[in-house]
């Protein structure tokens, strides 16, 4: 099968979708499948990336038209340019607007949802109706609609009265030693920190994070905030200044590779605060290297780590001080979920399981 993958950014910056749409491909190239991959980028170019062509697309028409307007072009060349591409794969709602122009050349297209995209706190109030609308509409133009939790597929069918396909987002498990000099840059030892790891933006409450390990007293662990973001430099600037006054609160900005291999091989405690959430591959991640994770107590945290979790109430930071200092209080106790959520990851969330299940979803559309 030729697949066109689209809607998401430069992937060599991964990301949630661009993870999914990075190891995706990859496992369906290893499989004899012909995946391409169109990214929003800095630049227009092409290279073969484990098997499966990139094109990249520079990046054009600002914030919020620039995905609506890329997937076209991205729809037109894999239509016109490419030889038999036969499976169109749109990322999210912007992009799978034009998804009725393959339809109407006899190809197969599919809509995949990664979370609640108007409930997002980087919208505003009026921009969550125009997403909510959006939603509304793909909803009803799609034939075949997949989800990356069961949430999302119940959603669907109360809402909109249609059937979806729940195919979770994936890991792989860590097979070796992260080869990364980032603790040694940043003053961290081993089970010497508490780590968030993700994109900074309100929905995933990272100031929480900040004032309850503030209001901890905790002392023998620091907090690492990885990530960045770019399009909200005010709201990075406030959480620098919530941890101004804490040597122990430690910023790393966006990591990638080994480096983010590394944090999480050597966390004391994983944490994802977040209000919303669609299934989280830095929770996944986390899991397959054996973390602990305190985590808000949202369904689609509870999709993939099961029992194991230890659960804070949302936007709850007296809760979530009070679960920091439990788990390092008794860490024996944390300790058992640590095999747990390998072996919950190595059950249910591997690309090889996930990949077998995308190609079979394919050949039944």
């Amino acid at each position: 099968m030729k697949i066109a993958f689209i809607g998401g950014r430069d992937i060599r910056l991964i990301g949630g979708i661009e993870s999914y749409m990075f190891n995706l491909a990859t496992q369906l190239a290893a499989k004899g499948h012909e995946p391409i991959v169109y990214c929003e980028s800095d630049h227009n170019g092409e290279e073969v990336v484990n098997g499966f062509r990139v094109k990249y697309r520079k990046s054009v028409g600002g914030r919020y038209l620039c995905k609506i307007i890329l997937s076209l072009g991205s729809t037109l060349d894999a239509l016109f340019n490419e030889k038999g591409v036969g499976y169109f794969h749109y990322n999210a709602w912007p992009p799978s607007l034009w998804s009725w122009i393959p339809r109407m050349f006899g190809r197969k297209a599919l809509m995949q949802g990664h979370g609640f995209e108007w409930k997002r706190t980087k919208y505003s109030p009026a921009q969550q109706r125009v997403m909510h609308f959006m939603e509304w509409l793909t909803a009803k133009m799609h034939r075949n609609i997949i989800v990356v939790s069961d949430e999302q597929r119940e959603y669907f069918g109360r809402a909109y009265g249609r059937r979806c396909t729940t195919i979770p987002s994936a890991v792989n498990i860590p097979s070796a030693v992260p080869q990364s000099d980032i603790l040694s840059r940043y003053g961290l030892g081993k089970d010497g920190y508490f780590l968030f790891l993700g994109r900074l933006v309100q929905d995933k409450n990272p100031d929480y994070l900040i004032r309850a390990y503030l209001k901890s007293g905790i002392t023998g662990k620091k907090l690492v905030i990885a990530g960045s973001n770019d399009q909200l430099p005010d709201y990075v600037e406030h959480l620098h200044a919530l941890g101004a006054g804490c040597r122990d609160v430690v910023f790393t900005g966006a990591v990638y590779g080994a480096d983010k291999e590394a944090l999480l091989a050597n966390c004391f405690a994983f944490c994802i605060p977040s209000t919303i959430e669609g299934l989280a591959i830095t929770l996944l991640e986390a899991m397959s290297y054996g973390c602990v994770c305190i985590a808000s107590d949202i369904p689609s945290n509870r999709e993939g780590l099961g029992d194991n979790g230890v659960w804070v109430k949302v936007e709850d930071e007296d809760d979530l001080a009070q679960k920091m200092r439990y788990v390092e209080e008794n860490p024996q106790e944390a300790e058992m979920q640590r095999e747990a959520n390998i072996q919950r990851v190595r059950e249910n969330f591997t690309w090889e399981k996930i990949s077998a299940r995308y190609a079979e979803y394919l050949e039944s559309i």
